[in-house]
C-alpha cells in the first residue's frame, strides 16, 4: 500500500536556493512547494497542510527568524528548519529557542539537506508539558505518580526519577527553598497544625509584593509580624548562581562580574563537586562550561536538567560553534555564550535568561 509523500514548504527569497531544495527532495519522494516571501509563504501554510517548512533566515522585509516566530505562535506544532549563507551563534540561538528543529548552514550538499529532513520529520511534536492535577479517569501519558503533576521528565523517560528518599525532585527543591524560613505560628501551636501541600517559592512571591512581606510570613503564608516596627529597608532575596568551570580564573572572573550587581556566584571546578552542590541545595541559575575533564560533549548539561528541570543553565565555551550552540538549547540550555567573553555579555545572558525562566 502506498503512502501519502510529505509536503514540504521552502520560503527563500532566492529563486535559484529554493529551485535546488526543491530538486533535491524531489528525488527523495517528497513534495516540495516554494515561496519567495514570508506574506507567499504565510498564505501557503494558511491554505495547505505542510509536514516541514525550511526557512531562509536572510529575506527582505519580514526575515526567517520574524517568520519562525509567527508561525510557532499560530501553528506551534508545525515543523520547521532554518536554512542560512549567513551562520552566526546568536541566529542559532534564537531560532532554536523559538522551536526550529535545526538549522542548516549553505552551502550544503544534497546528502547533508535529506539527512536533515529524514531527522526533522522522524522527531515527534514537541510543547512545553504544563503540571496539573488530573481528574479520576483522565490521566494524562505524563502524569508522573511520584510527584502527583504532569512532569516534562516523566514524559521523556517513561517513568519516574529514581531518587533515594522517595520524594519527587521539584517537591524536594521547592521544600529546599521554603526550609529555614520564620516559622512563627508552627512554634506556637505547633507544625502539626500547618496544613498546606507544597511550601511556596518565597523569591516568586516577593516579586509580586515586597521582601519585606515575605520576610515576615510563616509556613502557613500568613504574615505574623507588626508591620510598624519593621526596618525601612529590607534586603531583597538575593539570586544564587553556581558557575561550574575547570579554570579558576573564569569562575573568579564571573564572581566579580555579576557579584556588583547582586547576586550569590559559588564556583565549582569539577562535575562531582558541582552535583554535590545542586544535591544539597537549589540554585536559581547555573553558568555551565562546554568542556571540562572528564565529562563527554553536553552530558553534563544533560543530567543538570534531568535533576533539576526548572533551573536554568547558560553555556559558556571557548570552542563555540552553530551545532553545539543548537544542541544546547535543545537540550534545556537558556543560552549560550561563547569565550572570551565581556561583562556585559555575561549580564545580559543572566538577566536574558532568568527572564526567559521566569
Amino acid at each position: 500500500m502506498k503512502t501519502q509523500a510529505n509536503k514540504i514548504l521552502v520560503v527563500d527569497d532566492e529563486v535559484s536556493a529554493g529551485r535546488s531544495i526543491e530538486k533535491i527532495l524531489a528525488k527523495k519522494g517528497f513534495i516540495v512547494d516554494v515561496a519567495l516571501d514570508a506574506n507567499e509563504g504565510l498564505k501557503k501554510i494558511e491554505k495547505e497542510l505542510f509536514e516541514l517548512v525550511l526557512l531562509d533566515i536572510m529575506m527582505p522585509q519580514v526575515n526567517g527568524i520574524e517568520l519562525l516566530s509567527i508561525i510557532k505562535e499560530r501553528w506551534p506544532n508545525l515543523k520547521v528548519m532554518m536554512v542560512t549563507g549567513y551562520p552566526s551563534i546568536e541566529t542559532a540561538v534564537d531560532a532554536t529557542r523559538l522551536g526550529a528543529l535545526d538549522y542548516i548552514s549553505k552551502p550544503f550538499t544534497p546528502a547533508e539537506i535529506r539527512e536533515k529532513v529524514d531527522e526533522a520529520l522522524g522527531e515527534g511534536l514537541g510543547g512545553k508539558v504544563i503540571p496539573f492535577r488530573p481528574v479520576a479517569d483522565e490521566v494524562p501519558a505524563s502524569f508522573c505518580p511520584l510527584g502527583e503533576q504532569e512532569c516534562e521528565i516523566y514524559a521523556k523517560k517513561g517513568r519516574s526519577c529514581k531518587t533515594k528518599d522517595g520524594i519527587c525532585p521539584k517537591i524536594k527543591k521547592a521544600r529546599l527553598k521554603a526550609k529555614g524560613r520564620p516559622t512563627f505560628l508552627a512554634e506556637e501551636i505547633g507544625k502539626s497544625a500547618i496544613d498546606i501541600d507544597l511550601p511556596f517559592d518565597y523569591n516568586e512571591v516577593a516579586r509580586y509584593t515586597s521582601p519585606a512581606y515575605v520576610n515576615a510570613l510563616d509556613s502557613s503564608g500568613v504574615p505574623m509580624v507588626n508591620w510598624e516596627e519593621l526596618p525601612e529597608e529590607v534586603p531583597a532575596p538575593v539570586s544564587e548562581i553556581l558557575v561550574i568551570d575547570d579554570e579558576v580564573v573564569v569562575g573568579n572572573s564571573i564572581r566579580k562580574i555579576l557579584t556588583p550587581k547582586g547576586y550569590h556566584v559559588e564556583h565549582a571546578e569539577t562535575p562531582d563537586a558541582a552535583m554535590e552542590i545542586l544535591s544539597e541545595r537549589p540554585v536559581d541559575m547555573v553558568l555551565l562550561d562546554m568542556k571540562i575533564p572528564g565529562v563527554k560533549g553536553l552530558d553534563l548539561l544533560r543530567t543538570i536538567k534531568e535533576e533539576n528541570p526548572t533551573t536554568p543553565v547558560v553555556m559558556i565555551t571557548g570552542y563555540a560553534t552553530v551545532e553545539t550552540a543548537v544542541e544546547s538549547i535543545k537540550l534545556g540550555a537558556t543560552d549560550y555564550v561563547p569565550k572570551p567573553f565581556t561583562p556585559n555579555e555575561i549580564h545580559q545572558a543572566v538577566e536574558r535568561s532568568f527572564k526567559l525562566a521566569a
